[in-house]
């Protein structure tokens, strides 16, 4: 991949200083506060294959789908007034813990899809547009105002080249993914970092039938990776944003639609275009407990953290799900802790010990035995 020279230091200082402390002042005032945004989690064993069989989806409840009368068209005059025989869409978000994915699962009837015509600007083409920002560190991600204050567009000039190629896309992302793609990828990222449109950081998969300027429905499923830092020299010293249980994340969507050579209209989630390239204008989206329809009614499991490897001291966290009354821990060398979350010190003949932890409850009884994964000195 060509890689654009390297920033001067100063340069570099300038934009990093700025971004951190945009990250320490997170609290901004986040919009569409009237509504709880939510983002469903997936069981391991049931995460979305992405082929656009929407079956995978069929567990999750209505209140995670969200639909045409959310949008707003803030720069082609229909506002909130939106014709749902012109378009009609609906968006389903989800993850599973332990991956650092966002699952979109986007159904959409249009009355004129228009994707048959190559134009260079790359963008005239029905799009399916999304902003993720995974650390809700908010400010403006594709334009920087400390090197181009004046927002000029000459995109010859060696500071915008420097600010967009640096800066824009590296700590939100903007995904513009065409719908459908012909003769085309699957998306235009816009910034500096391609590289997260490609496998194994991102999927995708389309299903429709209908040609172009024909109306019909498409499906378009997709995962991709946010990052709290992605730059422009590729994955290697990319910092994926970690998705935690309960956490809240910068989100929103939009959808330009174009009909023959007009642009019928760009209605969005956010009710503010601005949406598109500051992530102040993201609303917030949290990242669900799993639903109790989708859980076992009971399932030991459990994690660790070495606390001090000299003294072999080691925490254990507790992770089972269902209505738990007693936890019983058998740390393999004779001994034993009823406490839910216990701290442990190993003897020196311990090196690979076997754990195991049962727990009881209103469903029975459920057991998890992990074999020499905690590694002791």
């Amino acid at each position: 991949m060509k890689v654009a020279s390297i920033a001067p230091i100063s340069i570099v200082l300038l934009l990093l200083s700025s971004h951190m402390l945009a990250a320490a002042d997170a609290e901004y005032q986040v919009p569409r506060k009237d509504i709880d945004f939510k983002i469903f989690q997936f069981p391991r064993d049931a995460m979305p294959r992405i082929d656009c069989d929407t079956s995978d989806w069929e567990m999750v409840p209505e209140s995670y789908v969200y639909g045409t009368s959310l949008l707003n068209d803030t720069e082609d005059g229909h506002g909130t007034d939106i014709d749902r025989n012109d378009l009609d869409v609906k968006v389903t978000v989800g993850w599973v813990k332990g991956l650092n994915r966002l699952y979109f699962l986007y159904e959409a009837h249009d009355d004129y899809w228009d994707f048959g015509r190559f134009n260079p600007r790359g963008y005239l083409n029905d799009i399916f547009e999304i902003v993720v920002d995974g650390d809700m560190s908010g400010g403006e991600f594709i334009f920087n105002e400390l090197l181009v204050p004046d927002r000029t567009r000459d995109q010859s000039s060696p500071e915008y080249i420097e600010s967009y190629t640096r800066y824009a896309g590296n700590h939100a992302q903007n995904y513009h993914i065409y719908t459908p793609p012909v003769n085309n990828a699957w998306v235009l990222v816009w910034g500096g970092q391609p590289w997260i449109s490609e496998f194994p950081y991102s999927n995708v998969a389309y299903d429709y039938d209908f040609e172009h300027g024909e109306s019909g429905k498409l499906v378009l499923e997709f995962w991709v990776t946010p990052y709290d830092h992605a730059p422009i020299e590729g994955p290697e010293r990319a910092v994926e944003s970690n998705l935690q249980e309960n956490l809240q994340i910068g989100l929103s969507w939009s959808i330009l639609d174009f009909d023959g050579d007009k642009r019928d209209g760009h209605y969005n989630l956010a009710h503010n275009v601005m949406m598109v390239r500051h992530a102040d204008y993201l609303p917030a989206f949290k990242l669900m407990p799993m639903e109790p329809s989708v859980q076992p009614e009971l399932y030991a499991e459990w994690n660790y953290q070495v606390v001090n490897m000299e003294r072999r001291v080691v925490a254990f966290t507790d992770e089972s799900i269902g209505e738990i009354t007693s936890w019983n821990w058998d740390f393999g060398d004779g001994t034993t802790s009823t406490e839910q979350h216990p701290i442990h010190t190993f003897s020196e003949s311990q090196m690979r010990p076997v754990i195991t932890l049962e727990v009881t409850g209103k469903g029975g009884t459920s057991k998890r035995t992990r074999y020499w994964e905690v590694l002791l000195k």
